[in-house]
Parts: C-alpha cells; sequence; structure tokens
C-alpha cells in the first residue's frame, strides 16, 4: 500500500523531494564517487557476489524486493542478473537513482526511510551497510518492519566490532559498528524473528585490524585514493 502521493521525475518516482543533496547521513556526492570504483574495488565485488549467493538460499526469486539505501543499484543490478526479477530500489538521493535506472532498474523510488510512504508492500527488504548511518536505527528498522508484508523478510548486513573503529568509519559517516548480539537485540525490539545471523568475511579482520592500528597513526600510502569515504589501495583493487 502507498501512503504519499510522489511526483514522477524522469521515471523516478520522488516522494520527499526535501531532502539535501548534503544529508548528514549520506552525501549524494559519494554515489557519484562509488559509481567510478564499484566495478573494479575488491570489496564491493566480493561483497555483492557473498549477498547474491545468500539471498538465493533464504528468499522466493518471484518475492517482491526493494533494496533501500541502495546506492547507485549496483547490488540490485546483480540480484536482477541472479534470477531476482521483481526487483525494485529506494534511495534518498536522485543521482543513484538515475544510476539505478541506467543498470535496467524499472522500479526506483526516492524517499527518506523515517517517514516511510508504504505500508504491508514488499516480500523482502534488503539494506545492505546503510543501518550503520542512520543515528535513529532502530526507528529505520520500525519502519522497515511497517513496509514489509505479514511473513516478510529483512536481509541486511552491517560492519561489525567497535573495536574496529576507524578513520573509515568516520569518513563513510558511520554512527556505529554493530555486534551479533547488539544487532539481534535491536531486531528484536523492532518486531523481528531471527532466522539467520552470523558473521560474514572473518578472514579479512586481521586486514581490519591492521588498517585500523595504521589509520590510527595516519600512515596513509601517498598514492592511496580517497573515494566515497574509503581509501582505495591501487594493490588492493582489481
Amino acid at each position: 500500500m502507498v501512503l504519499k502521493e510522489y511526483k514522477d521525475i524522469d521515471g523516478i518516482k520522488v516522494f520527499h523531494d526535501d531532502i539535501a543533496t548534503n544529508h548528514a547521513d549520506y552525501k549524494a556526492e559519494g554515489l557519484d564517487n562509488l559509481h567510478k570504483v564499484e566495478e573494479q574495488h575488491f570489496w564491493f565485488l566480493a561483497r555483492k557476489d557473498f549477498i547474491t549467493t545468500q539471498m538465493k538460499k533464504v528468499v522466493s526469486m518471484s518475492s517482491k524486493i526493494i533494496e533501500i539505501g541502495a546506492g547507485t543499484g549496483n547490488v540490485s543490478r546483480c540480484l536482477k542478473r541472479a534470477g531476482f526479477s521483481n526487483m525494485a530500489v529506494g534511495e534518498m538521493h536522485l543521482n543513484g537513482l538515475r544510476y539505478a535506472q541506467s543498470y535496467g532498474i524499472d522500479e526506483c523510488y526516492q524517499f527518506d526511510l523515517l517517514r516511510a510512504p508504504f505500508k504491508d508492500e514488499f516480500d523482502t527488504i534488503c539494506i545492505f551497510d546503510v543501518l550503520e548511518h542512520i543515528d535513529e536505527d532502530k526507528d529505520a528498522l520500525v519502519s522497515i518492519h511497517s513496509m514489509l508484508k505479514n511473513n516478510g523478510h529483512i536481509v541486511l548486513t552491517v560492519p561489525s566490532h567497535q573495536w574496529l573503529w576507524n578513520r573509515d568509519d568516520v569518513l563513510a559517516g558511520h554512527k556505529k559498528r554493530y555486534t551479533r548480539a547488539d544487532l539481534v537485540k535491536l531486531l528484536k525490539e523492532s518486531g523481528f524473528e531471527i532466522i539467520i545471523a552470523r558473521y560474514f568475511f572473518i578472514s579479512i579482520v586481521p586486514l581490519l585490524l591492521l588498517r585500523k592500528l595504521l589509520g590510527g597513526f595516519n600512515i596513509v600510502p601517498k598514492k592511496q585514493k580517497h573515494i566515497a569515504g574509503i581509501w582505495i589501495n591501487p594493490v588492493l583493487s582489481k
């Protein structure tokens, strides 16, 4: 059910046109920068492959799905190619949704997650590395819960362990990192029943710790580039 009227701007359904491009949670220019590196940087490539593999295990291909905080729609494009044909994307910045359109995603919605314009609308809601940008994370999860149909599912990822907090978290606009126990508690308080909750990419934790230590001493190779709040090391990029 759609709760609010929207404007149609170049095929994008716009619910909240008052969102600033320099929004405190994430700036629109970050999406332009992400678009430049998402198909080269190892993290984005490995992450979307992992997400797609996990989604195939728990979500029906015929599900009505929306990825919220979808950025450029890069992950949704991967999911669509994998056979999830009923894909939509939600994002607060129009430039990200225009990239999503260029990837062949037709259902594009611009809105503020904390002012959800839908109710009982989707079978599955995906939110990948978005929750950590939002101060009101519980409000965001309650909002997502309201947008799901009965017996609907949320699939989400977040950065783990506050002890891994580093300069990149600050640059990316993160508000926090989560433990599994923290996230499970938060989800239950927001009305969800947990099916699967686990850590992934555990093997790279030593590298993340090294990044934290180097960042703490402000040691940055001269050839490293800063793009969208991420330090891009050419040795680790495709």
